[in-house]
C-alpha cells in the first residue's frame, strides 16, 4: 500500500474502525519500498519520540547499544517521559525468531473522532456499536516504511518495542527497552492480533503477520509526506508539512478515574487537589474522557508559583462539571521540564493532599465518590 499525503486523512480514519486487538491492524500485504500504517491499541503504552528510530540502520540489531546525546535545547523529536516505539521484522512469529530489520517509523501521533461523528455522539434513536480501542482515548497510529532491501515475497512478522532512555548522567545517552507487560503473572506484550495460524486466537507474545511482495518499480517509493496541503493554495501553510509535525505529538496524560461509591455512577461535578513534582513537570491542562468532549468541563488550577529545584512540590486543583454523568475519567496534561537533570515522572511522584474529592450528584447533593490515579494508563 502506497500513502501519498492526500490519502492519509483517509487512512488515519480507517485506523479508528480497527478493533484495538483485532487481526487487522497490519495490513496483510504490502510491497517492499512503500509506507504502511499500524493502528495501536489503547493500553499500549505508546511513545511518540523518533530520535532513536532516526538513527536505526536497516541492520541494527541492538538500539540500546546506540548512543544519542541530548540535543541543547531538547530536539522536538524527544519523548522524555513516554519513549518511542520500534517495530521489529522479524521471519517468524516469536520474539526469539530472525531479526530482519526495523521499519523506519515516519510518524506516530494519536488521533480522535470528530464530535460530528455517530461514533462520537450517536442521535437518538441510533445504535451505538463500537467494539475496540474506546473512542474516548483516542486512536494512536504509526506510519512505517517497509525496507526496499527486504527480499520479497515472504511472509514476516512485526513485533513492537518500547525504548526509553536511561534516567540520569551517562545512560542518558543510551536507551532501555521498557516493554508493555499484560496478564497474571505478567508477560510482555510483543504485538497485538497474533497471526491467521494460531489456534487459540490473538496472543499478545505472538507478531502481526504481513506478506511482503515485490514493488513494481526498480526502487524505492516511499512516498513524499514533508507537504500537506490547505484548500486555497494546494499546500500547508506555505511552510515544510514535516518541521510541523513534531509540534502535534501527543503530551504525556495523568489518567485520573472518579466513581460514587455506592450507585457505581459517575458524579456530576467534583473537584480533587493533588500534589505534583512541580520541579519535573509543568501542568498544562485537562480534558474529559467522555465520548461528547463539549458536554462537560474541565480544569485545572495555574500554578501556584515557580519551582526552584527538581524537588520542589506543587499542587493543583483538577475542577469538573459533567452535567450528563458521561464521564469516567479526567486525563491531566504535562510535560517534563527538564529530564536530563530531574528525570520522568513516576507513579508515586503524585498524591492526593486533601484525600477523597468533593462530589456532587445532578441536584448538587454531595456525594462519597472515590478517585484514583492510574498507573497502568498514565506510565
Amino acid at each position: 500500500m502506497r500513502i501519498a499525503p492526500s490519502h492519509i486523512l483517509g487512512l488515519i480514519l480507517m485506523g479508528l474502525s480497527l478493533p484495538g486487538c483485532g487481526n487487522f491492524s497490519v495490513p496483510r500485504v504490502a510491497a517492499n519500498g512503500t509506507t504502511i500504517m499500524i493502528a495501536v491499541p489503547d493500553g499500549f503504552k505508546a511513545g511518540f519520540g523518533r530520535v532513536l528510530n532516526q538513527n536505526l540502520q536497516f541492520t541494527t540489531i541492538d538500539p540500546g547499544a546506540i548512543s544519542i546525546p541530548i540535543a541543547n535545547p531538547p530536539s522536538y523529536l524527544e519523548d522524555f517521559q513516554q519513549g518511542e516505539l520500534l517495530f521489529a521484522l522479524r521471519e517468524g512469529p516469536d520474539i526469539s525468531s530472525t531479526f530482519k530489520a526495523y521499519l523506519r517509523v515516519r510518524y506516530i501521533t494519536r488521533v480522535h473522532l470528530d464530535e460530528a461523528s455517530s461514533a462520537a455522539l450517536p442521535a437518538e434513536g441510533e445504535v451505538y456499536d463500537y467494539i475496540g480501542t474506546p473512542v474516548e482515548a483516542g486512536q494512536v497510529v504509526a506510519f512505517v516504511d517497509i525496507p526496499y532491501e527486504v527480499t520479497p515475497p515472504g511472509t514476516y512478522y512485526i513485533c513492537r518495542e518500547r525504548w526509553k532512555r536511561g534516567t540520569e548522567g551517562a545512560a542518558n545517552h543510551f536507551f532501555k527497552e521498557d516493554p508493555t507487560q499484560v496478564n497474571s503473572p505478567p508477560i510482555d506484550w510483543r504485538a497485538w492480533g497474533g497471526f491467521a495460524g494460531l489456534p487459540q486466537g490473538p496472543s499478545p507474545t505472538v507478531g502481526m503477520e504481513i506478506t511482503i511482495v515485490a514493488s513494481s518499480y526498480s526502487g524505492s517509493i516511499f512516498s513524499d509526506t514533508s507537504w500537506g496541503f490547505d484548500k486555497w493554495f494546494g499546500n500547508y501553510s506555505w511552510r515544510n508539512f514535516t518541521a510541523d509535525l513534531g509540534h502535534f505529538s501527543p503530551r504525556p496524560k495523568l489518567r485520573i478515574w472518579i466513581q460514587n461509591f455506592y450507585t457505581l455512577e459517575n458524579p456530576a461535578a467534583w473537584e480533587w487537589t493533588i500534589q505534583y513534582p512541580a520541579g519535573k513537570i509543568e501542568i498544562t491542562g485537562a480534558e474529559l474522557g467522555s465520548l461528547h468532549r463539549s458536554g462537560g468541563f474541565a480544569a485545572v488550577s495555574p500554578a501556584t508559583s515557580s519551582p526552584t529545584d527538581c524537588t520542589s512540590l506543587g499542587t493543583t486543583r483538577i475542577s469538573v462539571i459533567d452535567p450528563d454523568q458521561t464521564t469516567p475519567w479526567v486525563n491531566v496534561v504535562y510535560r517534563l521540564r527538564d529530564f536530563p537533570q530531574c528525570g520522568r515522572a513516576v507513579a508515586s511522584d503524585f498524591t492526593a493532599t486533601l484525600g477523597l474529592p468533593k462530589a456532587y450528584d445532578v441536584n448538587g447533593n454531595a456525594i462519597a465518590a472515590g478517585a484514583y490515579l492510574d498507573p497502568n494508563y498514565s506510565f
